[in-house]
């Protein structure tokens, strides 16, 4: 896999999922028919903040979701953890336990005199380079001869393993069964990925933008982020196939990225010398930039992250 930028898979996911209509489509289909029938999902909204522990944002991150219940009663909270581990983790049960507790915690700072929990429905969401092994019971964690225990605290959550999915068992809008298909291609190197991802991309290209997120770069910055230069040069060949103007654009936002890259790495090593305590006669005779050039150089990548 090519050298990554900060959580590229978070970002995308997050850009995708922050979009309503494609968080309702993919909860849809991978929730159990009982669960998803009793949700009026029109009333879907997304929450912010983060319960994963602070040394594992490495490797997971997570999205809270709020929904009202059919009948008109207490809300109900979905919570996804997205395991970007390679491989499959026995004790992912007991931290997302932890996680469920903290939501809990944050209702009742929010609202002290509540008489019932509510309720949260985990998800966990996988893509890793071995199939998942583990039960998703939580009462699995403990030796079978305690297993039975009425006192031996049980949930279970659901599970979406893509580690085995195959590119047409991708399900839900078109960002959703992108976003699924460019996280298989990323993890599996096998999976043939790059007619369908043109051809939706081109799909995606004729609809009109939603939420002012740019989707076509969202893809496209995961791509480059995240396989390796010829790979992307392939695809970039590919979608030129299916669309010239699309294939040109791939090409000008890389390029974007590459003068970004190295705009932040310039202000980084500034920031570095300026920590060490060398004063700006001294930075401008290595970088040749001066205080007021920094500041416009600093202002430059801050314009280009928007």
């Amino acid at each position: 896999m090519a050298e990554e930028i900060h959580h590229p898979h978070d970002l995308m996911v997050r850009a995708v999922l922050s979009d309503l209509a494609e968080a309702a489509s993919f909860l849809q289909a991978h929730l159990s028919g009982e669960v998803s029938q009793a949700l009026n999902w029109s009333t879907l909204k997304l929450l912010e903040g983060s319960f994963v522990d602070e040394d594992l944002r490495g490797s997971e991150a997570d999205l809270l979701y709020e929904i009202e219940h059919v009948l008109g009663e207490e809300s109900v909270w979905l919570y996804i953890l997205l395991e970007h581990q390679s491989t499959p983790d026995r004790w992912m049960r007991f931290r997302l336990l932890k996680y469920c507790c903290r939501i809990w915690d944050m209702s009742f700072r929010q609202q002290p005199d509540q008489r019932d929990l509510r309720a949260i429905v985990p998800l966990v969401f996988y893509q890793g380079e071995r199939s998942w092994s583990y039960s998703t019971e939580f009462a699995d964690l403990f030796a079978e001869s305690v297993r039975e225990w009425p006192e031996v605290p049980r949930f279970s959550h659901g599970l979406i393993d893509q580690s085995g999915m195959q590119p047409e068992g991708v399900q839900g809008e078109l960002k959703t069964r992108l976003m699924q298909l460019l996280l298989m291609a990323a993890y599996h190197p096998t999976v043939a990925w790059m007619e369908q991802v043109a051809e939706w991309l081109v799909s995606l290209s004729s609809l009109p933008p939603s939420g002012g997120v740019n989707y076509m770069r969202v893809f496209v910055r995961y791509i480059l982020s995240t396989q390796e230069p010829e790979a992307a040069q392939t695809f970039r060949d590919v979608l030129r196939q299916h669309a010239p103007e699309l294939g040109d654009e791939v090409m000008t936002y890389a390029q974007e990225l590459l003068e970004k890259g190295r705009l932040e790495e310039r202000v980084r090593v500034i920031e570095s010398l300026l920590r060490e305590g060398l004063d700006w006669a001294a930075i401008e005779r290595v970088m040749g930039v001066n205080e007021t050039q920094f500041q416009a150089l600093k202002q430059q990548v801050e314009d280009m992250n928007e």
